[in-house]
C-alpha cells in the first residue's frame, strides 16, 4: 500500500532535520521541513502540535535510536512489534494528550467534519490501569476501501492496515453482532495500527449507524463516571491478562475482557 517510509515533520529545527537525514542511511524516513501529514512532529521549540520537543541537538540521536528508527522499521514491515504479555500499567495522563493530537491530525487531513473522532478504551479513563495502547475511533458515513485515499492519508500519519494475528482475530474486519435486526454489513469495520514504540495506537473505523461507535463511547463514559464499574472492569482485565500471559497473541485476552463489555451494555 503506497509508500512505506515514515514521515517525520520537523518544526523550527533545520539542524534537527539535517541530522535526521544523516541518520537515515536506509531511506526508511521522509523528513519534512514544512507542514503536511506526518506520523511524528518534532519541534526545536515548544509547540502544542509536536509529539516531541528537543531543546538540545544532542537529543536527536537518542530520539532516532529509541523511537524513530524502530517505528520506521515496524511501519515498513521489516520488524514485527515485540511480543509482550498483556501488562496493565497505571494510567498515564500523557496518553490522552497524545490521543488528542492524533485525532486533531486525522480531522485536519481527512477533511471530514461530519465524522466522529473519539479516544476510547482504557487509556481514555483516568484511574484505570491499561495496556499501553491508545484506542482511537472514527465514525464514518461509509467504510473506506482498501488502498483508497483514506488508507494513503492514515498511512502518512503512521497507521498501517492491521491484518490480525489469526484468520479469526476479533475486531479486525468486523465487530460482533449485538442486534440481529441490524444489517450485518453495518458490523463491518476497518482496523489500523500505529507501531510507535513510545505511544502505540489502534484506529477503529466504524460505520455511523452501527451500534458500535456509540456503544464504545458510552462504555468509556460509564467507566469514567462509576468507580465501581471501573474497578470491576480492571479486575476482569487483570484476570484475563494473567490467564493469557503466555499466549502468542492478544486475541484470547481480547475475547476474555470483551465479555465484561457485553455484560454491561
Amino acid at each position: 500500500m503506497g509508500d512505506h517510509r515514515l514521515r517525520v515533520e520537523v518544526v523550527s529545527g533545520p539542524a534537527i532535520a539535517d541530522r535526521l537525514r544523516e541518520l537515515d542511511v536506509t531511506g526508511l524516513v521522509t523528513v519534512l521541513d514544512r507542514p503536511g501529514p506526518a506520523a511524528l512532529v518534532v519541534a526545536g521549540v515548544e509547540n502544542g502540535h509536536a509529539d516531541v520537543v528537543l531543546d538540545d541537538l544532542r537529543q536527536v540521536d537518542a530520539l532516532w535510536s529509541d523511537r524513530i528508527a524502530p517505528f520506521a522499521r515496524r511501519f515498513a514491515g521489516i520488524d514485527p512489534p515485540p511480543r509482550t504479555p498483556p501488562v496493565l500499567e497505571e494510567h498515564d495522563p500523557r496518553l490522552p494528550v497524545a490521543a488528542r493530537r492524533l485525532l486533531d491530525r486525522l480531522r485536519v487531513y481527512l477533511h471530514e467534519q461530519s465524522w466522529t473522532y473519539d479516544h476510547i478504551g482504557s487509556t481514555a479513563v483516568p484511574g484505570l490501569r491499561a495496556k499501553r495502547f491508545i484506542d482511537l475511533q472514527l465514525g464514518v458515513t461509509a467504510l473506506p476501501n482498501h488502498d483508497s485515499a483514506f488508507d494513503r492519508t492514515v498511512a502518512a500519519l503512521g497507521f498501517r492496515v492491521a491484518k490480525g494475528a489469526r484468520p479469526d482475530s476479533p475486531g479486525v474486519d468486523r465487530d460482533w453482532n449485538t442486534d440481529p435486526a441490524i444489517a450485518p454489513d453495518l458490523y463491518r469495520k476497518r482496523l489500523y495500527v500505529r507501531p510507535d514504540p513510545a505511544e502505540p495506537a489502534i484506529l477503529h473505523v466504524r460505520r455511523l449507524g452501527s451500534p458500535w461507535p456509540e456503544a464504545t463511547v458510552r462504555f468509556r463514559d460509564r467507566l469514567r463516571a462509576d468507580p465501581a464499574v471501573r474497578s470491576a472492569y480492571e479486575t476482569a482485565k487483570a484476570r484475563a491478562a494473567e490467564a493469557h500471559a503466555d499466549d502468542d497473541d492478544y486475541d484470547d485476552y481480547t475475547r476474555a475482557k470483551s465479555d465484561f463489555f457485553r455484560s454491561t451494555r
